[in-house]
């Protein structure tokens, strides 16, 4: 059975890969974690293949695209397309996905991996099951983990709560924006007992932030994320 492999995704806009150092360093910690092998890529170097990565897909200039760096096992580097955005830069996107809540584990590590993925997967199987988009992982101790693959975030109020989470380039973004959009990062607990009393439920990744419209049945609005996502935006002067 092969070795699960560490991967981050990279948001180009324009063409120019953002946050490239934070990504490199997710990879190299989860690297050294899984394989005993560091990740020291030429910067510079890098940003240059994925940004050919982005033209020979004919990824459209007036949108971001996205890019997949995975480590292999033995030591290799894989660079993908992963898509494009409907946006320029990180926004709120259009949809509401409505969700369900599932107690599941992750295999060794939180980092970003194939297990990962495959167990996420798994999960959003069985979320469509029960007539949702995706499952939020909810921990053993009742707490909120994550959705999509991604970060998760309450809001309640003026209060954005975050769940505990393995280090994310988007979770930091997020951090970093809330004071800007008017939020005040609260230290307590996102757990099933506060799911009811949410305003709204979020996560962010590489494309932007997604409102949840639903979870557990639960109706969430989307007044706040609008301002986060443009929040974030705002930290990457245009070019």
């Amino acid at each position: 059975m092969s070795l699960p492999a560490p991967y981050q995704i990279v948001h180009l806009a324009r063409g120019r890969a953002r946050n490239l150092a934070a990504h490199a360093a997710l990879l190299d910690a989860a690297s050294r974690c899984l394989f005993g092998r560091g990740y020291t890529p030429d910067l510079p170097r890098l940003a240059e293949r994925l940004a050919a990565v982005a033209a020979a897909e004919h990824y459209p200039a007036a949108v971001s695209g996205f890019v997949r760096i995975e480590l292999t096992p033995e030591g290799d580097e894989r660079l993908t397309a992963a898509g494009v955005s409907l946006y320029d830069g990180y926004a709120l996107r259009s949809v509401m996905p409505d969700a369900v809540t599932l107690r599941y584990d992750l295999p060794l590590t939180e980092a970003p991996t194939t297990a990962r993925e495959a167990v996420e997967g798994l999960a959003a199987a069985v979320a469509r099951r029960r007539g949702a988009a995706l499952a939020v992982r909810v921990g053993a101790d009742g707490t909120l983990r994550s959705a999509d693959n991604a970060p998760l975030f309450g809001i309640l109020g003026k209060r954005l709560i975050p769940a505990p989470a393995f280090p994310a380039v988007e979770r930091e973004l997020v951090l970093r924006a809330a004071p800007q959009a008017g939020l005040e990062i609260a230290d307590e607990r996102l757990d099933l007992a506060l799911l009811p009393r949410l305003d709204e439920l979020i996560y962010a990744d590489h494309r932007g932030i997604t409102s949840l419209g639903h979870c557990d049945s639960l109706p969430l609005m989307s007044l706040l994320a609008e301002r986060l996502a443009a929040a974030i935006e705002a930290l990457f002067p245009k070019m």
